[in-house]
């Protein structure tokens, strides 16, 4: 009866507004008397327009105010119910993780000492939370050596995108460690995974030259042939050894995908290593692997020679190839030694 009541006087409320303030008042005049003497107050319409439209005015404030006040309260009331349940989780949880006695321990604890528990995890979070926004400045500039170091290798954006291709199809994302971790999202997730995608390229690259004393008969890069005279693009480098040493080894461990003669490199080697990467090494003067061997840096794959059609003497051939693209082996392999330098010192 009394919700009917006030929805009848709801829906008469604005037109009681709109009257009383749209409506047409005229002068009017009290007559007062008091011990036989009458007075009169004279009353105008634009007073009486005046009192009654302020009078609507701060009803309506009121009124906007009473809702508001409520709205808070509703809202305080539903913030309070989940900082409750959330209370109630994480008591749970650590009588979950707790043993027999602690959780004993734990049933018995009083309002104070449950509200300095909730203080020590919170201050753990806060101390997490500081750790994880110091540690991605560090990772941050880290960044951004590697970006700087990857520019200075020569590897174009589509050799980098071939590396990092072939290092998802290892099946990690970053995402399934971030997923469940709310420490872990945002910028922190994007720094965390460009900063794993630089390293999958980095560490794809090989970090030893196959003859550890040499020296360079012919660089990588547009050149004369020696013996044709024509200008090409010299998709490798040509070097010797200035020990005497002439055992040739993987630039990274691998497998051999290519053991035989070829007309133009004569005996070849070509080693396939991880996320696209391979080598091959040319005018070798004997093979010592065969087809299917996995090989490291210590294993020795022939010796240099002057096998081959093309070839100007004794000398090794040594190419790198990104997804079949020939990168400098020079600059990649001393990209390569630089940025584990670095991370040598940090550990």
């Amino acid at each position: 009866m009394l919700i009917r009541r006030l929805t009848k006087g709801a829906r008469l409320l604005p037109g009681l507004v709109s009257e009383g303030w749209t409506r047409q008042y005229e002068d009017a005049r009290i007559i007062l008397e008091q011990n036989g003497d009458v007075h009169y107050l004279n009353v105008t319409a634009r007073v009486q327009r005046l009192f009654v439209r302020s009078g609507i005015l701060v009803t309506g404030v009121m009124l906007v105010a009473i809702v508001v006040l409520l709205f808070t309260s509703v809202s305080l009331m539903v913030s309070r119910a989940k900082l409750e349940r959330s209370h109630e989780e994480v008591y749970r949880a650590l009588l979950s993780s707790a043993s027999d006695s602690e959780q004993g321990e734990a049933l018995s604890m009083n309002d104070e000492q449950m509200v300095a528990l909730a203080q020590t995890i919170r201050d753990r979070d806060m101390s997490i939370r500081r750790f994880v926004d110091t540690s991605m400045v560090a990772v941050s500039q880290e960044n951004v050596t590697m970006k700087s170091q990857l520019e200075s290798s020569g590897l174009t954006e589509k050799i980098v995108k071939i590396i990092q291709q072939n290092a998802a199809n290892g099946g990690f994302s970053i995402d399934d460690d971030v997923k469940g971790n709310p420490l872990l999202r945002g910028k922190v997730a994007d720094q965390l995974a460009t900063n794993r995608s630089l390293r999958e390229v980095l560490y794809a690259l090989p970090t030893l030259m196959p003859v550890p004393n040499y020296s360079v008969t012919s660089d990588f890069g547009i050149r004369r042939h020696p013996l044709t005279g024509q200008v090409h693009f010299h998709t490798g480098l040509d070097m010797l050894s200035q020990t005497g040493d002439e055992k040739v080894h993987p630039v990274k461990p691998g497998i051999v995908v290519l053991a035989q003669y070829h007309q133009q490199y004569g005996n070849t080697v070509v080693i396939r290593h991880t996320n696209g990467v391979e080598s091959l090494y040319g005018h070798l003067a004997n093979i010592e692997v065969k087809l299917g061997d996995k090989v490291t840096t210590d294993s020795v794959m022939g010796n240099i020679g002057n096998t081959g059609s093309s070839s100007t003497g004794k000398h090794l051939h040594l190419e790198i190839l990104i997804g079949g693209y020939p990168v400098n082996p020079q600059k990649v392999i001393r990209t390569a030694q630089y940025v584990q330098q670095i991370q040598n010192q940090q550990h």
